[in-house]
Protein backbone atom coordinates (compact mmCIF):
# COMPACT_ATOMS: atom_id res chain seq x y z
CA UNK A 1 0.00 0.00 0.00
CA UNK A 2 2.83 2.35 0.90
CA UNK A 3 4.54 1.61 -2.43
CA UNK A 4 1.29 2.21 -4.36
CA UNK A 5 0.77 5.57 -2.64
CA UNK A 6 4.37 6.51 -3.28
CA UNK A 7 4.04 5.70 -6.99
CA UNK A 8 0.73 7.55 -7.18
CA UNK A 9 2.31 10.61 -5.59
CA UNK A 10 5.20 10.42 -8.05
CA UNK A 11 2.85 10.25 -11.08
CA UNK A 12 0.76 13.13 -9.71
CA UNK A 13 3.83 15.26 -9.08
CA UNK A 14 5.13 14.51 -12.58
CA UNK A 15 1.77 15.45 -14.08
CA UNK A 16 1.62 18.71 -12.14
CA UNK A 17 5.20 19.58 -13.04
CA UNK A 18 4.65 18.94 -16.75
CA UNK A 19 1.40 20.91 -16.70
CA UNK A 20 3.09 23.86 -15.04
CA UNK A 21 6.19 23.78 -17.20
CA UNK A 22 4.59 23.15 -20.63
CA UNK A 23 3.08 26.62 -20.97
CA UNK A 24 5.57 29.46 -21.02
CA UNK A 25 4.87 32.88 -19.55
CA UNK A 26 4.32 36.03 -21.63
CA UNK A 27 7.82 37.24 -20.77
CA UNK A 28 9.46 33.91 -21.66
CA UNK A 29 7.73 33.88 -25.04
CA UNK A 30 8.75 37.49 -25.66
CA UNK A 31 12.37 36.66 -24.83
CA UNK A 32 12.17 33.65 -27.15
CA UNK A 33 11.20 36.01 -29.99
CA UNK A 34 14.05 38.39 -29.13
CA UNK A 35 16.59 35.57 -29.39
CA UNK A 36 15.11 34.34 -32.69
CA UNK A 37 15.15 37.89 -34.07
CA UNK A 38 18.87 38.32 -33.38
CA UNK A 39 19.57 35.08 -35.22
CA UNK A 40 17.62 36.12 -38.31
CA UNK A 41 19.23 39.44 -39.25
CA UNK A 42 21.45 38.17 -42.07
CA UNK A 43 18.83 37.24 -44.69
CA UNK A 44 17.81 38.78 -48.00
CA UNK A 45 19.41 42.12 -48.80
CA UNK A 46 20.42 42.89 -45.22
CA UNK A 47 24.20 42.45 -45.66
CA UNK A 48 24.41 44.44 -48.96
CA UNK A 49 22.24 47.10 -47.32
CA UNK A 50 24.40 47.21 -44.19
CA UNK A 51 27.48 47.43 -46.40
CA UNK A 52 26.15 50.57 -48.14
CA UNK A 53 25.26 52.12 -44.76
CA UNK A 54 28.71 51.33 -43.37
CA UNK A 55 30.30 52.96 -46.42
CA UNK A 56 28.28 56.12 -45.81
CA UNK A 57 28.77 56.19 -42.02
CA UNK A 58 32.42 55.20 -42.39
CA UNK A 59 32.96 58.16 -44.71
CA UNK A 60 32.45 60.45 -41.70
CA UNK A 61 34.70 58.39 -39.41
CA UNK A 62 38.26 59.33 -38.54
CA UNK A 63 39.06 56.02 -36.82
CA UNK A 64 42.67 54.96 -37.43
CA UNK A 65 42.92 52.07 -34.97
CA UNK A 66 41.39 49.28 -37.05
CA UNK A 67 43.45 47.98 -39.97
CA UNK A 68 40.36 46.30 -41.46
CA UNK A 69 38.37 49.51 -41.28
CA UNK A 70 41.21 51.55 -42.84
CA UNK A 71 41.26 49.11 -45.77
CA UNK A 72 37.50 49.33 -46.07
CA UNK A 73 37.51 53.14 -45.91
CA UNK A 74 40.34 53.53 -48.43
CA UNK A 75 38.33 51.73 -51.08
CA UNK A 76 34.85 52.96 -50.17
CA UNK A 77 35.30 56.73 -49.63
CA UNK A 78 35.66 57.49 -53.35
CA UNK A 79 32.51 55.50 -54.10
CA UNK A 80 30.56 57.34 -51.38
CA UNK A 81 31.70 60.72 -52.71
CA UNK A 82 30.54 59.75 -56.18
CA UNK A 83 27.15 58.56 -54.88
CA UNK A 84 26.59 61.76 -52.90
CA UNK A 85 27.41 63.90 -55.93
CA UNK A 86 24.57 62.32 -57.91
CA UNK A 87 20.87 63.10 -57.95
CA UNK A 88 19.78 60.07 -59.99
CA UNK A 89 20.64 56.42 -59.44
CA UNK A 90 21.20 55.74 -63.15
CA UNK A 91 24.13 58.18 -63.23
CA UNK A 92 26.34 55.48 -61.67
CA UNK A 93 27.77 53.14 -64.30
CA UNK A 94 27.97 49.37 -64.15
CA UNK A 95 31.72 49.85 -63.69
CA UNK A 96 31.07 51.94 -60.55
CA UNK A 97 28.77 49.26 -59.15
CA UNK A 98 31.27 46.56 -60.04
CA UNK A 99 33.98 48.42 -58.07
CA UNK A 100 31.55 48.67 -55.16
CA UNK A 101 30.81 44.95 -55.35
CA UNK A 102 34.53 44.11 -55.26
CA UNK A 103 34.90 46.02 -51.98
CA UNK A 104 31.81 44.24 -50.66
CA UNK A 105 33.12 40.83 -51.72
CA UNK A 106 36.36 41.40 -49.79
CA UNK A 107 34.76 42.92 -46.69
CA UNK A 108 31.54 40.93 -46.16
CA UNK A 109 32.85 39.36 -42.92
CA UNK A 110 33.78 42.82 -41.61
CA UNK A 111 30.29 44.06 -42.51
CA UNK A 112 28.55 41.11 -40.82
CA UNK A 113 30.51 41.43 -37.57
CA UNK A 114 30.53 45.24 -37.26
CA UNK A 115 27.98 47.26 -35.30
CA UNK A 116 27.18 50.22 -37.55
CA UNK A 117 26.38 52.39 -34.52
CA UNK A 118 30.08 52.44 -33.68
CA UNK A 119 30.39 55.02 -36.48
CA UNK A 120 29.07 58.57 -36.92
CA UNK A 121 25.38 58.89 -37.82
CA UNK A 122 24.25 59.03 -41.45
CA UNK A 123 23.35 62.72 -41.14
CA UNK A 124 26.93 63.56 -40.14
CA UNK A 125 28.24 61.81 -43.25
CA UNK A 126 25.97 64.01 -45.36
CA UNK A 127 26.99 67.11 -43.38
CA UNK A 128 30.67 66.32 -43.90
CA UNK A 129 30.16 66.02 -47.66
CA UNK A 130 27.89 69.04 -48.11
CA UNK A 131 29.15 71.49 -45.49
CA UNK A 132 32.63 70.19 -44.61
CA UNK A 133 31.45 69.59 -41.01
CA UNK A 134 34.29 68.40 -38.77
CA UNK A 135 34.05 65.52 -36.27
CA UNK A 136 34.13 67.97 -33.35
CA UNK A 137 30.61 69.03 -34.42
CA UNK A 138 29.19 65.52 -34.89
CA UNK A 139 26.37 64.08 -32.77
CA UNK A 140 27.83 62.57 -29.59
CA UNK A 141 26.68 60.74 -26.46
CA UNK A 142 22.95 60.81 -25.76
CA UNK A 143 22.28 63.09 -28.73
CA UNK A 144 23.99 60.58 -31.04
CA UNK A 145 21.96 57.68 -29.60
CA UNK A 146 18.71 59.64 -30.10
CA UNK A 147 19.69 60.57 -33.67
CA UNK A 148 20.51 56.91 -34.41
CA UNK A 149 17.07 55.94 -33.14
CA UNK A 150 15.45 58.50 -35.47
CA UNK A 151 17.49 57.30 -38.45
CA UNK A 152 16.84 53.60 -37.84
CA UNK A 153 13.14 54.27 -37.33
CA UNK A 154 12.82 56.37 -40.49
CA UNK A 155 14.74 53.80 -42.55
CA UNK A 156 12.46 51.00 -41.34
CA UNK A 157 9.52 52.93 -42.83
CA UNK A 158 11.50 53.69 -46.00
CA UNK A 159 12.33 50.00 -46.42
CA UNK A 160 8.67 48.99 -46.05
CA UNK A 161 7.66 51.63 -48.60
CA UNK A 162 10.47 50.67 -50.99
CA UNK A 163 9.95 48.23 -53.84
CA UNK A 164 13.64 47.29 -53.76
CA UNK A 165 14.60 47.03 -50.07
CA UNK A 166 11.66 45.16 -48.57
CA UNK A 167 10.78 43.48 -45.30
CA UNK A 168 14.19 41.91 -44.46
CA UNK A 169 15.83 45.35 -44.41
CA UNK A 170 12.84 46.79 -42.54
CA UNK A 171 13.25 44.04 -39.93
CA UNK A 172 16.96 44.84 -39.56
CA UNK A 173 16.24 48.54 -39.01
CA UNK A 174 13.45 47.74 -36.53
CA UNK A 175 15.84 45.53 -34.56
CA UNK A 176 18.37 48.38 -34.46
CA UNK A 177 15.85 51.02 -33.29
CA UNK A 178 15.65 51.94 -29.61
CA UNK A 179 12.17 53.48 -29.64
CA UNK A 180 12.44 54.61 -26.02
CA UNK A 181 15.07 57.16 -27.08
CA UNK A 182 12.51 58.94 -29.25
CA UNK A 183 10.54 61.82 -27.71
CA UNK A 184 6.88 61.25 -26.84
CA UNK A 185 5.10 62.41 -29.98
CA UNK A 186 2.84 61.30 -32.81
CA UNK A 187 5.96 60.15 -34.64
CA UNK A 188 6.91 57.76 -31.84
CA UNK A 189 3.49 56.10 -31.91
CA UNK A 190 3.55 55.86 -35.69
CA UNK A 191 7.00 54.26 -35.79
CA UNK A 192 6.12 51.82 -33.02
CA UNK A 193 3.04 50.85 -35.04
CA UNK A 194 5.23 50.16 -38.09
CA UNK A 195 7.67 48.12 -35.97
CA UNK A 196 4.78 46.00 -34.75
CA UNK A 197 3.64 45.47 -38.34
CA UNK A 198 7.13 44.46 -39.52
CA UNK A 199 7.56 42.00 -36.63
CA UNK A 200 4.13 40.53 -37.43
CA UNK A 201 5.02 40.09 -41.10
CA UNK A 202 8.09 38.09 -40.09
CA UNK A 203 6.24 35.89 -37.59
CA UNK A 204 7.60 37.49 -34.40
CA UNK A 205 4.13 37.72 -32.89
CA UNK A 206 5.22 38.27 -29.27
CA UNK A 207 7.53 41.14 -30.25
CA UNK A 208 4.74 42.60 -32.36
CA UNK A 209 2.18 42.22 -29.58
CA UNK A 210 4.59 44.00 -27.24
CA UNK A 211 4.83 47.00 -29.61
CA UNK A 212 1.05 47.34 -29.86
CA UNK A 213 0.58 46.85 -26.10
CA UNK A 214 3.14 49.61 -25.44
CA UNK A 215 1.39 51.85 -27.95
CA UNK A 216 -2.01 51.26 -26.35
CA UNK A 217 -0.63 52.02 -22.90
CA UNK A 218 1.00 55.16 -24.30
CA UNK A 219 -2.30 56.19 -25.90
CA UNK A 220 -4.11 55.59 -22.62
CA UNK A 221 -1.69 57.96 -20.85
CA UNK A 222 -1.73 60.62 -23.60
CA UNK A 223 -5.36 61.21 -24.50
CA UNK A 224 -4.73 64.71 -25.89
CA UNK A 225 -2.43 63.54 -28.70
CA UNK A 226 -3.04 64.91 -32.17
CA UNK A 227 -2.80 61.88 -34.48
CA UNK A 228 -4.37 63.34 -37.62
CA UNK A 229 -1.18 62.94 -39.71
CA UNK A 230 -0.95 59.25 -38.77
CA UNK A 231 -4.58 58.56 -39.68
CA UNK A 232 -4.24 60.48 -42.95
CA UNK A 233 -1.12 58.43 -43.79
CA UNK A 234 -3.09 55.22 -43.15
CA UNK A 235 -5.95 56.54 -45.32
CA UNK A 236 -8.63 55.69 -42.77
CA UNK A 237 -10.72 58.80 -43.44
CA UNK A 238 -10.95 62.48 -42.56
CA UNK A 239 -11.23 62.78 -38.80
CA UNK A 240 -10.79 65.48 -36.19
CA UNK A 241 -8.25 65.20 -33.38
CA UNK A 242 -10.46 63.15 -31.03
CA UNK A 243 -11.65 60.83 -33.81
CA UNK A 244 -8.08 60.28 -35.04
CA UNK A 245 -7.09 59.16 -31.55
CA UNK A 246 -9.93 56.61 -31.52
CA UNK A 247 -9.07 55.37 -35.03
CA UNK A 248 -5.41 54.84 -34.14
CA UNK A 249 -6.40 53.01 -30.96
CA UNK A 250 -8.59 50.72 -33.08
CA UNK A 251 -5.70 49.96 -35.45
CA UNK A 252 -3.44 49.00 -32.55
CA UNK A 253 -6.12 46.73 -31.10
CA UNK A 254 -6.64 45.20 -34.55
CA UNK A 255 -3.04 44.10 -34.97
CA UNK A 256 -2.56 43.10 -31.37
CA UNK A 257 -5.63 40.92 -31.78
CA UNK A 258 -4.22 39.29 -34.92
CA UNK A 259 -0.88 38.68 -33.15
CA UNK A 260 -2.73 36.97 -30.33
CA UNK A 261 -4.81 34.95 -32.74
CA UNK A 262 -1.60 33.62 -34.34
CA UNK A 263 -0.34 32.39 -30.95
CA UNK A 264 -0.96 28.90 -29.56
CA UNK A 265 -2.31 29.44 -26.04
CA UNK A 266 -6.02 29.53 -25.36
CA UNK A 267 -5.59 32.63 -23.18
CA UNK A 268 -4.15 34.48 -26.19
CA UNK A 269 -7.18 33.61 -28.33
CA UNK A 270 -9.47 34.91 -25.59
CA UNK A 271 -7.46 38.14 -25.46
CA UNK A 272 -7.67 38.39 -29.26
CA UNK A 273 -11.46 38.33 -29.17
CA UNK A 274 -11.41 41.17 -26.60
CA UNK A 275 -9.20 43.22 -28.94
CA UNK A 276 -11.47 42.54 -31.92
CA UNK A 277 -14.58 43.58 -30.03
CA UNK A 278 -12.88 46.89 -29.17
CA UNK A 279 -12.00 47.36 -32.85
CA UNK A 280 -15.63 46.91 -33.89
CA UNK A 281 -16.82 49.24 -31.13
CA UNK A 282 -14.41 52.03 -32.17
CA UNK A 283 -14.98 51.59 -35.91
CA UNK A 284 -18.75 51.59 -35.52
CA UNK A 285 -18.49 54.86 -33.61
CA UNK A 286 -16.36 56.37 -36.41
CA UNK A 287 -18.37 54.74 -39.24
CA UNK A 288 -15.18 53.12 -40.60
CA UNK A 289 -16.14 50.39 -43.07
CA UNK A 290 -13.21 48.74 -44.89
CA UNK A 291 -11.40 45.42 -45.43
CA UNK A 292 -9.75 45.43 -42.02
CA UNK A 293 -13.12 45.90 -40.30
CA UNK A 294 -14.81 43.23 -42.44
CA UNK A 295 -12.00 40.77 -41.64
CA UNK A 296 -12.62 41.29 -37.91
CA UNK A 297 -16.40 41.19 -38.26
CA UNK A 298 -16.25 37.85 -40.06
CA UNK A 299 -14.08 36.26 -37.38
CA UNK A 300 -16.16 37.58 -34.47
CA UNK A 301 -19.46 36.60 -36.12
CA UNK A 302 -18.14 33.10 -36.91
CA UNK A 303 -16.98 32.68 -33.31
CA UNK A 304 -20.40 33.72 -32.04
CA UNK A 305 -22.39 31.69 -34.59
CA UNK A 306 -23.94 34.77 -36.24
CA UNK A 307 -23.87 33.26 -39.72
CA UNK A 308 -26.10 35.78 -41.52
CA UNK A 309 -23.95 38.71 -40.37
CA UNK A 310 -20.77 36.81 -41.30
CA UNK A 311 -22.15 36.19 -44.82
CA UNK A 312 -22.95 39.91 -45.21
CA UNK A 313 -19.36 40.87 -44.30
CA UNK A 314 -17.93 38.13 -46.55
CA UNK A 315 -19.92 39.51 -49.48
CA UNK A 316 -18.45 42.97 -48.85
CA UNK A 317 -14.93 41.53 -48.56
CA UNK A 318 -15.34 39.59 -51.81
CA UNK A 319 -15.66 42.87 -53.76
CA UNK A 320 -12.31 44.21 -52.45
CA UNK A 321 -9.49 44.86 -54.92
CA UNK A 322 -7.06 43.50 -52.33
CA UNK A 323 -8.32 39.95 -52.88
CA UNK A 324 -6.91 37.64 -55.54
CA UNK A 325 -9.08 35.27 -57.55
CA UNK A 326 -8.03 32.45 -55.19
CA UNK A 327 -9.01 34.57 -52.18
CA UNK A 328 -12.44 35.19 -53.65
CA UNK A 329 -12.87 31.47 -54.26
CA UNK A 330 -12.14 30.86 -50.56
CA UNK A 331 -14.70 33.49 -49.59
CA UNK A 332 -17.30 31.70 -51.74
CA UNK A 333 -16.39 28.40 -50.09
CA UNK A 334 -16.80 29.97 -46.66
CA UNK A 335 -20.22 31.37 -47.63
CA UNK A 336 -21.19 27.90 -48.85
CA UNK A 337 -20.41 26.37 -45.45
CA UNK A 338 -22.38 29.08 -43.66
CA UNK A 339 -25.40 28.61 -45.90
CA UNK A 340 -25.35 24.99 -44.70
CA UNK A 341 -25.22 26.28 -41.13
CA UNK A 342 -21.69 24.89 -40.71
CA UNK A 343 -19.79 27.77 -39.08
CA UNK A 344 -17.25 25.40 -37.52
CA UNK A 345 -15.99 24.18 -40.92
CA UNK A 346 -16.02 27.75 -42.25
CA UNK A 347 -13.81 28.89 -39.37
CA UNK A 348 -11.42 25.94 -39.27
CA UNK A 349 -11.09 25.01 -42.93
CA UNK A 350 -11.46 28.30 -44.81
CA UNK A 351 -11.52 31.51 -42.81
CA UNK A 352 -8.61 30.58 -40.56
CA UNK A 353 -6.19 32.89 -38.79
CA UNK A 354 -3.67 32.82 -41.66
CA UNK A 355 -6.29 34.04 -44.14
CA UNK A 356 -7.32 36.78 -41.74
CA UNK A 357 -3.68 37.84 -41.30
CA UNK A 358 -3.27 38.02 -45.07
CA UNK A 359 -6.31 40.27 -45.54
CA UNK A 360 -5.38 42.66 -42.71
CA UNK A 361 -1.72 42.76 -43.79
CA UNK A 362 -2.63 43.56 -47.40
CA UNK A 363 -4.89 46.35 -46.17
CA UNK A 364 -2.16 48.06 -44.14
CA UNK A 365 0.80 47.28 -46.42
CA UNK A 366 -0.99 49.04 -49.27
CA UNK A 367 -1.11 52.12 -47.06
CA UNK A 368 2.39 51.98 -45.57
CA UNK A 369 3.99 51.72 -49.02
CA UNK A 370 2.31 55.02 -49.95
CA UNK A 371 3.59 56.92 -46.91
CA UNK A 372 5.27 60.20 -47.91
CA UNK A 373 8.80 59.42 -46.65
CA UNK A 374 10.00 62.95 -47.50
CA UNK A 375 7.37 64.41 -45.17
CA UNK A 376 8.24 61.82 -42.53
CA UNK A 377 11.90 62.86 -42.69
CA UNK A 378 10.94 66.46 -42.03
CA UNK A 379 8.66 65.48 -39.13
CA UNK A 380 11.60 63.50 -37.70
CA UNK A 381 13.52 66.82 -37.57
CA UNK A 382 16.44 65.29 -39.47
CA UNK A 383 18.92 67.98 -40.59
CA UNK A 384 19.03 68.46 -44.40
CA UNK A 385 15.85 66.35 -44.69
CA UNK A 386 14.98 67.39 -48.27
CA UNK A 387 18.51 66.90 -49.57
CA UNK A 388 18.78 63.49 -47.89
CA UNK A 389 15.43 62.41 -49.35
CA UNK A 390 16.80 63.13 -52.84
CA UNK A 391 19.71 60.75 -52.22
CA UNK A 392 17.80 57.78 -50.84
CA UNK A 393 17.02 56.29 -54.26
CA UNK A 394 20.73 56.41 -55.20
CA UNK A 395 21.57 54.46 -52.03
CA UNK A 396 18.67 52.04 -52.60
CA UNK A 397 19.91 51.35 -56.12
CA UNK A 398 23.42 50.65 -54.81
CA UNK A 399 21.98 47.97 -52.51
CA UNK A 400 20.01 46.49 -55.38
CA UNK A 401 23.02 46.36 -57.70
CA UNK A 402 25.32 44.77 -55.11
CA UNK A 403 22.66 42.20 -54.35
CA UNK A 404 22.36 41.52 -58.10
CA UNK A 405 26.11 40.97 -58.44
CA UNK A 406 25.83 38.42 -55.62
CA UNK A 407 23.32 36.48 -57.75
CA UNK A 408 24.77 34.39 -60.58
CA UNK A 409 21.89 34.93 -62.99
CA UNK A 410 21.91 38.74 -62.80
CA UNK A 411 25.70 38.78 -62.83
CA UNK A 412 25.60 37.46 -66.41
CA UNK A 413 23.44 40.38 -67.48
CA UNK A 414 25.66 42.89 -65.67
CA UNK A 415 28.75 41.39 -67.32
CA UNK A 416 27.27 41.88 -70.77
CA UNK A 417 26.52 45.53 -69.98
CA UNK A 418 30.02 45.92 -68.64
CA UNK A 419 31.41 44.62 -71.92
CA UNK A 420 30.06 47.70 -73.63
CA UNK A 421 32.09 49.87 -71.26
CA UNK A 422 35.47 48.25 -71.80
CA UNK A 423 37.30 45.01 -72.41
CA UNK A 424 39.27 45.20 -69.15
CA UNK A 425 36.13 45.12 -67.00
CA UNK A 426 34.68 42.32 -69.13
CA UNK A 427 37.74 40.21 -68.41
CA UNK A 428 37.31 40.78 -64.65
CA UNK A 429 33.71 39.68 -64.80
CA UNK A 430 34.51 36.63 -66.91
CA UNK A 431 36.62 35.36 -64.07
CA UNK A 432 33.51 35.03 -61.88
CA UNK A 433 30.80 33.87 -64.21
CA UNK A 434 30.51 31.54 -67.16
CA UNK A 435 28.58 33.00 -70.08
Amino acid sequence: MHRVMKNLFYVLALFLFSACSSEKTDEELLEQDRIALNESLVSGKVIPYKFVKLMVRGYASEDTTSAKFKAFKRDSDKLVQKMLELNHADELSVKDYWAMYQVYDQMDEFVTQTDEDEFPVVVDAFRKFWDGTKSTHYFKGKEKAAQEAREHAFLSVLAMASSSLGSDVALYECAETDVELLPDSELKGQLRFVRGFVFMQKGFYYLSENEYSNNLEWLKNNKNLDLTYTINALQLGKFNKEESYTAFRAMNHLYRGIDRLMMEREIDHERALEDFEQVLKDCKKLKIDNEAVWAVEIYVYLEKGKNDKAIASLNKLKKSKLLTADDKALVDECIGYLQKDDSESALKEVYDKVFMLKIASSFTYNRIKNVDTNKLLKKSKVPNASKIANKTRVLENAVEQIDSFSNGETLKEAAKKAGEEGESLLEEVKGLVDF
